[in-house]
């Protein structure tokens, strides 16, 4: 009856001091790790193949001479004190008229407590008892289950993620508080927190029991790495006489650094005629712990010595859920002319000095099945803002300016995806009898993050939009082929030194972003009507893990 106690222990690793025991049973020899006393060892794996009644004759060196004896077969199956669970004994190997073997009760156990814990009964205990008959030829298995009380799952936990902030997982994963293990539904977290971008790699959630013996919704993950760097570079063929050029901006992003989800950024670009910018943006998606969340950022433009323009500006964000958040902002915007922005035209200055005061309210909507190569869903950006200048050299004006991103996906064939999207800012502008609209007031925009075809930062408009349309065929979660259209219309009044202009605008193309081992790299060749098949612009873009 040796073998039978060893039937409720669990298999222990190897421990020190365990040697290598050679098991004969007239011809059948097996190797069972064990002690100087390998009788517990040797009746233990006699007992996972159902030999309960099976003893050692004797030992002689390393090897151990045993009998089997008759191997058992499951008699009857009872399940006792199951009420949360449906069928608890449902596809279990150990079924009446089945051979017994210990690992399969051991893993038909480990199988419906984890059933328990996905309806909230990760504190539920099943204790086995094993009624031996008919000479160790059969086993009647009698199973007490205590369900103890269901538990709500307090939160998610991240297992595998450098830091331990529970607030951060659990509100990407949708959880606003104590939830019943009923109600989550674990594709829906996995996805919130694959949306993130902050983790390679997201596994399936399970509940357990966190250190205090609370249920938390366990999520195993492979970080990202904690920062990217991005370049684009942009080739300018030769036009009007003029070489061609060399164009880029790069950006360095920092994710997650203090855990939370926090995020930093830090952007330059060179585009022709002298002109330069530089940006920095923070930000913290869930302050304290709270639903707010608050960025902060600061961008500088200059463009040859025509003018420079700063904005500095504040983001307070509510979020409704993890795709779904209501923005209100405050910004510092300031005009400052350069030399040749200072010069006199009609009387008046180029470019005139203001300073502004913009509050705004606006709304952020991210939904979509994979966050980086989305093949269906919808992502929304839209900011309304209404500005009063505290400082304006030719009378006081009062502007109002909306931007709109939006992007449509949805799948067509295998593999295959259309994008459909709007970019717009559309801005009015209120004007003393005094006042007169300047470059100053204008907005500059053209080349790979808008319409591409044109020139980098080459337009020049107080409103305009862009419709989009890409038919992407998919390689892999983040490489795809492409071929796009982009058209669209400006409207510019009249500034001094620059002519009024309404017209539509066409660019056309294709390009490539793959995986590669060094990073993400993209490639696009873009065209509008007025250029030829070979004066295209090219943009190569390169992102890199750090």
């Amino acid at each position: 009856m040796a073998a039978l106690l060893c039937l409720a222990a669990a298999l222990a690793a190897p421990a020190s001091g365990q040697s290598r025991w050679q098991v004969m049973d007239g011809d059948s020899a097996w190797t069972v790790l064990a002690t100087a006393d390998p009788d517990p060892a040797v009746l233990d794996s006699l007992a996972d193949r159902g030999f309960l009644l099976a003893r050692v004759d004797s030992l002689q060196a390393d090897t151990a001479f045993v009998t089997r004896g008759a191997q058992a077969v499951v008699r009857s199956v009872e399940v006792v004190g199951a009420a949360a669970l449906d069928e608890p004994a449902r596809d279990w190997r150990t079924q009446p008229g089945a051979p017994f073997r210990r690992r399969d009760l051991e893993r038909d156990l480990a199988a419906t407590a984890a059933r328990y814990a996905r309806i909230g009964h990760a504190a539920a205990q099943l204790a086995p008892q094993l009624d031996v008959a008919d000479d160790g030829r059969a086993v009647d298995v009698t199973v007490r289950i205590d369900e103890g009380a269901a538990s709500p799952v307090l939160g998610v936990e991240l297992a595998g993620a450098r830091g331990r902030d529970r607030t951060f997982a659990t509100r990407r994963a949708g959880l606003d508080g104590p939830t019943p293990a009923s109600q989550v539904e674990f594709e829906r977290v996995r996805a919130g927190l694959e949306a993130t971008g902050l983790y390679a790699e997201v596994g399936t959630p399970v509940l357990a029991l966190d250190a205090d013996g609370g249920l938390v919704l366990q999520v195993p993950v492979v970080e990202a790495p904690p920062g990217a760097f991005d370049v684009v570079l942009g080739y300018l063929p030769p036009n009007g006489g003029a070489p061609g050029s060399v164009v880029g901006r790069g950006r360095v992003d920092v994710r997650n650094p203090f855990g939370g989800g926090r995020t930093a950024s830090v952007a330059l670009e060179r585009t022709p005629g002298l002109a330069s910018a530089f940006a920095l943006d923070v930000a913290d998606p869930y302050l304290f712990g709270t639903p707010f969340g608050v960025a902060l950022s600061f961008a500088g433009s200059s463009r040859d010595s025509t003018l420079a323009r700063q904005r500095a500006g504040a983001d307070l964000g509510y979020a409704f859920d993890p795709t779904l958040e209501l923005v209100a902002s405050l910004a510092s915007e300031s005009v400052r002319p350069g030399t040749f922005g200072a010069d006199s035209v009609g009387g008046r200055p180029r470019v005139r000095r203001v300073d502004e005061v913009l509050l705004g309210v606006g709304l952020r909507l991210a939904r979509v099945d994979r966050p980086r190569n989305p093949r269906r869903g919808v992502t929304l950006g839209l900011l309304l803002e209404q500005g009063r200048r505290a400082r304006d050299e030719f009378g006081p004006s009062a502007r109002r300016r909306l931007s709109v991103r939006a992007r449509f996906y949805t799948p067509t064939w295998a593999r295959q995806a259309l994008v459909l999207g709007l970019d717009a800012t559309v801005t009015q502008q209120r004007v003393g009898p005094e006042t007169v609209v300047d470059e100053g007031d204008l907005v500059r925009f053209g080349g790979a993050e808008s319409f591409r075809g044109y020139d980098e930062q080459a337009l020049l408009a107080r409103s305009y939009g862009r419709a989009v349309a890409e038919y992407r065929l998919l390689f892999d979660a983040a490489s795809f082929a492409f071929s796009f259209l982009d058209a669209g219309a400006l409207d510019r009044p009249a500034v001094p030194g620059v002519a009024a202009d309404t017209r539509g605008l066409l660019g056309y193309g294709a390009g490539l972003r793959v995986q590669t081992g060094l990073g993400l790299a993209t490639v696009t060749y873009a065209l509008n009507p007025d250029l030829g098949l070979g004066q295209g612009k090219v943009h190569i873009g390169l992102a890199v893990g750090l």
